[in-house]
């Protein structure tokens, strides 16, 4: 397997700074490991110590952008501080970039403000780690801990970052290119993928991918096309490769979004059933045209279970005393027409107290 080469290769990965410290789905922040998350350990921790707070907590949340992906984030860190007590236990302020395009303009000054407030621990996404590097240190020796998650890539030069909640881009991708290979079962395909923006994140899912095929030569990539992660791009830019190569029996799309895009082009052509759908990140969207019978697999990148556990984290950190592993990883699941039944549709919304 290249995953764990090639990750450690892009960046120096969280660490786990004592064997024993909890993972997913530990209700209470209690010691006892489970199967929903792994840690990895590296010698190096942060330099932020475990604190013993016992009054009300409070917390920040920034993502890169408030979209679907970061609402689910959202909700598993609400769905915890109910758990735990609601607003008695922590109170939590929201503060969103305006768009993808503005986060690296946006959030150095959210940073700042919040490091001027009285914050008990942030708990944020970047695109560019070094560039936040000044503001998560100045916040930091406030004494405000940071909590990363849904990082590609981990900065070697933070040593203030306190833990790192992810997946694995390039194995849920990996993971695609694997059900491919199944589904196909040798099967001569002509295969289109439509890509992100140019970066990491687009690179580490393309290479998983193509990985994944690479020594499967029936599956035969004809297009590989930038579609910049939306739905109306990823209609346009389908419609044009089916134009070009009208025998695709395949598309992969980076992102739901993209591939849901391609079942629009797809169904105008009356395509729909004679060409598989692939997306990832299981958004709802993508989830309903599963059950509709017009996407036909994507994976799931745990969005929800990427809060609960971040926040997990923050309470064994800033309220018990602990130190954590610095990269609580996320396993990654793919659901196809057969088993998306299998997935709980409550994991993409946050779901209060009195409903559940």
């Amino acid at each position: 397997m290249k995953t764990t080469a090639r990750r450690l290769g892009a960046a120096i990965l969280c660490a786990a700074l004592l064997a024993g410290c909890s993972t997913s789905n530990q209700a209470g922040g209690t010691d006892e490991t489970t199967d929903a998350s792994t840690a990895t350990s590296a010698s190096d921790g942060t330099r932020m110590e475990p604190t013993t707070k016992t009054d009300q907590l409070h917390l920040a949340y920034v993502p890169v952008v408030m979209n679907t992906s970061y609402e689910m984030v959202l909700a598993g860190i609400k769905e915890g501080i109910d758990a735990n007590g609601g607003e008695e236990w922590a109170t939590l302020t929201v503060q969103a970039p305006s768009s993808n395009t503005a986060t690296l303009q946006e959030q150095p000054d959210i940073l700042e403000g919040l490091a001027q407030q009285d914050i008990d621990a942030i708990i944020m996404a970047t695109e560019d780690q070094d560039a936040m590097l000044p503001y998560i240190e100045a916040a930091s020796e406030k004494g405000i801990p940071i909590f990363l998650f849904n990082m590609s890539t981990i900065s070697e030069n933070d040593p203030w970052y306190v833990t790192c909640v992810t997946f694995d881009q390039y194995e849920a991708s990996h993971q695609i290119g694997e059900w491919a290979v199944d589904h196909f079962a040798g099967k001569e395909v002509e295969v289109a993928v439509l890509e992100g923006f140019p970066g990491v994140v687009n690179t580490q899912r393309l290479e998983g991918f193509m990985d994944a095929i690479a020594d499967h030569p029936n599956l035969k990539v004809v297009a590989s096309q930038q579609a910049d992660w939306t739905r109306a791009q990823g209609q346009t830019v389908t419609e044009n490769i089916l134009q070009a190569h009208p025998n695709v029996g395949f598309i992969y799309g980076l992102y739901d979004e993209m591939a849901l895009g391609a079942v629009a082009a797809v169904k105008q052509a009356n395509k729909l059933g004679q060409i598989a759908i692939a997306g990832y990140d299981n958004t709802a969207d993508g989830r309903d045209s599963i059950l509709a019978g017009e996407l036909t697999v994507t994976v799931d990148t745990a969005s929800k279970q990427m809060g609960t556990d971040v926040l997990n984290a923050v309470k064994e950190f800033v309220q018990e005393g602990k130190e954590v592993p610095r990269e609580i990883m996320i396993p990654t699941t793919v659901y196809d027409t057969e088993t998306i039944g299998d997935f709980d549709p409550n994991n993409y919304t946050y779901v209060p107290p009195t409903e559940k």
